[in-house]
């Protein structure tokens, strides 16, 4: 079991990648709290967990908020005496033209996809520190790495999450602490429920992966368990491509 005696940390837990993450790591023998802004959804993925024999417990909060971000720090480490690794999954995304961007989306794009990462990563790296080790892992997009129309507040939120990534990775990998991104293409998740709902661009899309599909959670669940694990014991401020071919064309 890749995950045995780990604590985990998964924020955005409820749905999608973060749910698929969860189910994963507990099936790989990890304690999990799983965090987000909706309880219905967390209680349901730790029935699930729990029916499985797993460990978890869900914290609901909004990682935009430093004091959320502590108390999911706080509240994991209480339940399960650490915090061995975090995934910082929890997003938002909306497709906009630059020229039509409000303040308040710009400001909820980028406090949520890369400001509520770090805040996360800022409330975990103490206890890191003091045990020696940790492993961060943070969900990025090939948004962050190639240019779409509408995406100017996703991507630039997302290419600083992988630059965030190599500097930290760079800064802490002196006390035993690894820091990776997943760079994930579209994903049938319900943040994309829209755009799958949107025959023409839908088409588009899968097209523009070589693979000519979307991807699923659970196949993003295992690169980020890769990362997470000793598996890549020797990986740190890499940025993992998990999206079809998306950005080899």
């Amino acid at each position: 079991m890749r995950m045995k005696d780990r604590v985990a940390l998964i924020t955005g837990g409820g749905t999608g990648i973060g749910a698929a993450t969860a189910r994963l790591f507990a099936e790989e023998g990890a304690a999990v709290c799983v965090t987000g802004r909706r309880k219905a959804p967390l209680d349901e993925v730790v029935a699930a967990i729990k029916a499985a024999g797993g460990r978890v417990v869900a914290v609901s909060g909004d990682v935009a908020k430093t004091e959320d971000c502590r108390r999911m720090a706080k509240e994991t480490t209480a339940a399960f005496g650490r915090i061995d690794v975090l995934v910082n999954n929890a997003g938002t995304s909306t497709l906009t033209r630059a020229d039509e961007i409000s303040d308040e989306l710009w400001d909820e794009t980028i406090g949520t996809n890369l400001s509520g990462a770090f805040r996360l990563i800022r409330a975990v790296l103490p206890g890191m520190i003091a045990q020696g080790s940790g492993s961060i892992v943070n969900v990025s997009s090939v948004l962050g790495q190639t240019g779409m129309k509408g995406a100017a507040a996703y991507g630039a939120s997302k290419a600083g999450l992988d630059q965030l990534t190599r500097v930290l990775a760079v800064e802490y990998a002196d006390r035993g602490i690894r820091v990776n991104s997943v760079a994930p293409g579209w994903v049938h998740t319900p943040m994309n429920r829209s755009v799958r709902d949107h025959t023409t661009l839908y088409d588009r899309l899968k097209k523009r992966h070589p693979m000519g599909r979307f991807g699923t959670p659970d196949e993003i669940a295992r690169a980020i368990l890769h990362l997470a694990s000793d598996e890549a014991a020797w990986t740190t401020g890499a940025v993992l491509s998990a999206d079809g071919g998306w950005t080899a064309t």
